[in-house]
């Protein structure tokens, strides 16, 4: 129950940046929000950097979640 908990979380969060991110994105282009060239490149950059590592740090959470969940280490696990 913890575990489906924490990835829904997660990914509500996620598609809440994801959403954010649009939403400012559609501003800019309309013309609301003025921005040169160069600061919407590099938001674009960062938005393109973040997306995968945020994707690879909640895998890495949910592996150790699914696998360690138990309380027992590697090391106790071996000697049995």
């Amino acid at each position: 129950m913890v575990d489906s908990v924490v990835v829904i979380g997660s990914l509500a969060f996620l598609i809440g940046l994801v959403w954010l991110g649009v939403w400012v994105f559609r501003k800019i282009m309309r013309g609301e929000i003025g921005v040169s060239v160069n600061t919407a490149l590099l938001a674009l950059l960062v938005v393109i950097l973040l997306v995968p590592f945020a994707m690879n740090l909640s895998a890495h959470f949910v592996y150790e979640k699914m696998h360690h969940s138990s309380g027992t280490t590697e090391g106790a696990a071996a000697s049995n």
